[in-house]
Parts: C-alpha cells; structure tokens; sequence
C-alpha cells in the first residue's frame, strides 16, 4: 500500500532551498525520487516521511515514490517558491468576481501554479473530497475561480524572482481564526476557551438531524439571494453594493449551528490545514480578522492571532516561517456591533512583536458597502512586496509608514514617522482625520520628521488618534503611496 496527500500532485511546486518533506501512507519501507535526489523513509503506523536535501529553482521534474513493487508518479514538477494563502472570504474571493478580471484572465505564466484545499467539515468528507483536487497551471481562460488575492501575489513574485511559485489556498469565507486553531491550543487560553464555550451553548441539545433541517431551510434562503443579486446585476451590472443591500437584502447569516458545522472552532484546522502539513513552505499570506470584529470578539483578537501564528509555524514544523498579514481595510460597519479599528490594532501589536512577520496596511482600501472590496490588485500586489523586501531581500518599498515616536514641546505635537520616503503627502482633510484629547488641534503639517500638531488649551494628558473608526478619514500617505497605519497615542503634558 503507497498513497500520497493530494497536495503532492502533478504540476505541484516545491520549495526550493529547504530540505523537501514527502509524506504519506505506506505499509514498508518508501524511497523518493526527484532530479537525482533521493530519500529513503522507514513507515511507522502506516506512515512514512521522506526528506530529500534542499534544491535549486528548476524543473519539469518528475517526482518518483516507491514502495517495493508498487510506484507512484509525478510529473511536471517545479522546484520554486511556495506559500500557504490562509484566511476567510476575502483571501477566498475568486478572481472572476475581481475588478480587474478581464485582463487577468487573459494572463498565462507556466511557473504559477495553485492547490485549493477542499472545504470539508469532517475528515471523511475530506477524503471523500481530496482525490478529485489538483494543482492548477496559470493558463488564460483557466484560472477564473481561482483566489484574486493568491493570483496576484503570485504573479508578483514569479515575475520579481523568475521561479516558480505555488500558492497553497485554504480559505473559508466567514472563519474566526479560532477555526484555523486545533481546539487543544483554543482551551489553553481564555480568549480561545470563550469560543468552545459559545460554541457548546449554540449547539447543546440540537441532534445532528435537526442541524440538517435547519442546513436546508438555510441553503434555500442563500439560494434566494443569490438568484436575487444576479437578476439584480443583470439588470444593471454596475448597481453598487447599496442598492443591493436594499434591494435584495443583506445575505442570510450566520449560518446554522451544529456538531458538524464547516465553522466550528477548530474544525477547519483539522479538517484541512492540518491535513496538508508538513508541506515544505516558504511562509504564510494570511487575509482574516472580518468574522471576529463583533464587539464581543474584537478585544480578544490579539491573543488569537498570536497564537494562531504560533501554532501554524509549529504544524508546518519551522519556526522560521514568514507571516505576511493583510490588515482590515476600511469598511463601513454599524460601530455598534463591530469593531474594526480594535482588529486592526491587534494586528499591528501582533506583527510589530514578530520578527518573521509583516503587515500590509491596506488602510486606503476597502468600500463602505460591501465586506468584499472587489479590488483584490492591491492586497495581493503588497502582500507580495512584503515578501520580495522580507524574505528575498529585494529593493522594494513594501512598508507603510508609521509613528515612531513622539515628541511635546510649547504646545507643538511632533509624531515621527518612518517608512516615508520623504515628506508625508496629505490627500483629504487632515484636521479631520485627526481626533485629539485633552487639546484644542489648531493646525497639522508634514515635513522631513513626521506630522507636526499645534494645539491649544492643552491639558494634563492629551491623546492623539488617527484612523479608528469602521470607515476612517484616510489622509497620509508615504512618498510611494502607502497609507500611514493608524495610531492612537497618549502622553503627559510634561
């Protein structure tokens, strides 16, 4: 018996530079053969693993896996760079729904490859799911489901380093990171215990037929929607997000709770992320934070993202492995039931204190409207750039600027900023933009050093705030187009 994890399938790419794990399921001995490299791996509990030594960039290859008689093959094998695309909706938005689908469905670049983690709520459905799923080749006409946010960053990178890069997808719409988190690791910490707890109360005494029930009655309300939005942009296929929402509704959420549910806390972390490590990766593009900025979850986002960063980097057994983040956009969400600026802040603390980490601000994207900004371009264009500059060490400007450090004096506010490639830029109103404290603000400038505020009628304690609301006014920006983060600062008089 010899069997492979669908994810080692033809056209799959393999890090290059990093000794190279194969694993699977085998009832002897397995050697591995790819490009005169070669590994041998003993099984235990019907299991093997193979570590053949790093390699350079190269290929079509043909990857060979012997169990005494029995062999499997693998052809048109790259050697090249590999990332896991991780997240909910927006990392799983599909290209053909992306603003700039016609010209990139015209693109082919046979060294871009992508797998799709099959979405199942249970192991069995997920072996059931698994043998019908395959690496696909960026061809024109081809690659339209596709996520936006993975095709772009790849593009990016293989056009930037001339190798192949395959992007490991495995995304659901509407998770809370405390899906993509094992439940062990969840009830180690409070914040991640609270989320079992929700879910016990959900689901406690509803039996496994009455969750299908209520599947059912669900899936017809989604169709209805559905049918809804289309007959609505066939009608007009520039109608903007507003008028469907009034027109058609909102779309019928959240969906029904049960045992078995796709969303469960720890469900998909074992259902499909798990099911895919240790593959050999470069690092992580993670798109997430949108389910859990309900007021009652946002304050607890820091301690998820944290460990869920940890616990990923353990699974794929490298602690050395890149997290690349895409922090909330702006979005005009009832302040009320959601916050946004909470979940971006929490990105920040987390990422700041990370050094194989970085954050994309996407500060100046987002529509007011819609949870699902169609342009998916800038995302996966900076999240690739904070790779090129990070991991690669290419000369790309990929960090945003920020606030480095402040300065009072005589009633003038100094905030230093980095990452500005000179004189911050203002688009919009500034005084606007700008929310302060314990002072009266008088006037805003730029200059070489930062942000410079005056302020009258200053008081003990002044604080300065930039970008914290759902839908902030956005008004600086780096020499190179990158919106500042945002910040909310405190200080004393003195």
């Amino acid at each position: 018996m010899l069997r492979l994890p669908a994810v080692f399938g033809e056209h799959m790419v393999l890090q290059r530079g990093k000794p190279i794990v194969v694993f699977g399921e085998a009832d002897g001995p397995v050697e591995v053969e790819i490009g005169g490299k070669r590994a041998g791996a003993a099984c235990e509990n019907g299991r093997f693993r193979a570590w053949l030594p790093p390699m350079e960039a190269g290929g079509p290859y043909t990857m060979t896996v012997r169990r005494g008689a029995e062999m499997v093959t693998r052809g048109d094998v790259r050697i090249g760079e590999v990332w896991l695309c991780g997240g909910q909706s927006n990392m799983e938005f599909r290209l053909q729904d992306e603003r700039h689908f016609e010209a990139a469905n015209c693109k082919s670049d046979v060294r871009v490859r992508f797998y799709e983690v099959p979405q199942a709520a249970t192991v069995k459905e997920a072996e059931h799911m698994e043998p019908g799923t395959r690496w696909q080749v960026l061809e024109a006409g081809k690659c339209a489901g596709v996520s936006a946010v993975a095709f772009y960053a790849a593009c990016e990178l293989a056009g930037r380093l001339d190798v192949a890069v395959g992007m490991i997808i495995c995304c659901i719409g509407g998770t809370s990171a405390s899906c993509w988190m094992s439940r062990e690791t969840l009830a180690a910490f409070p914040e991640g215990a609270a989320f079992l707890d929700d879910f016990k109360r959900r689901i406690k005494g509803k039996t496994d037929a009455q969750f299908d029930q209520e599947c059912g009655a669900y899936q017809r309300r989604v169709d209805a929607y559905n049918a809804a939005v289309a007959a609505l942009k066939r009608e007009n296929p520039a109608i903007p997000w507003a008028q469907i929402n009034e027109r058609a509704g909102m779309y019928p959420w959240p969906p029904p709770f049960g045992r078995t549910m796709l969303r469960r806390p720890g469900g998909p972390y074992e259902t499909m992320l798990s099911r895919i490590a240790p593959y050999t990766l470069r690092g992580f593009f993670y798109y997430q934070g949108e389910q859990d900025a309900a007021v009652q979850w946002a304050k607890g986002y820091e301690a998820l993202l944290k460990r869920l960063i940890s616990q990923w980097r353990a699974l794929f057994e490298d602690e050395s492995l890149f997290f690349a983040a895409a922090q909330l956009p702006r979005y005009g969400a009832d302040a009320a039931v959601e916050n946004w600026a909470a979940v971006r802040a929490a990105q920040q603390a987390v990422i700041d204190g990370d050094e194989h980490a970085a954050l994309a601000c996407l500060l100046d994207c987002g529509e007011r409207d819609n949870v699902h900004p169609t342009d998916k371009r800038v995302p996966g264009g900076r999240l690739a750039a904070l790779a090129l500059a990070h991991v690669y060490g290419q000369d790309v400007q990929a960090d945003a600027p920020r606030v480095i450090r402040v300065g009072f004096h005589a009633g003038r506010v100094i905030l230093e900023t980095a990452h500005t490639g000179g004189e911050l830029a203002v688009r919009g109103d500034a005084l606007c933009a700008l929310h302060v404290e314990g002072a009266r603000l008088r006037s805003v400038s730029t200059g070489e050093k930062g942000i410079a505020l005056t302020l009258e009628a200053v008081q003990a304690h002044v604080r300065v705030r930039y970008a914290q609301q759902n839908w902030p006014e956005v008004a600086f920006f780096a020499q190179n187009g990158l919106p500042l983060f945002p910040f909310d600062l405190a200080f004393s008089k003195e």
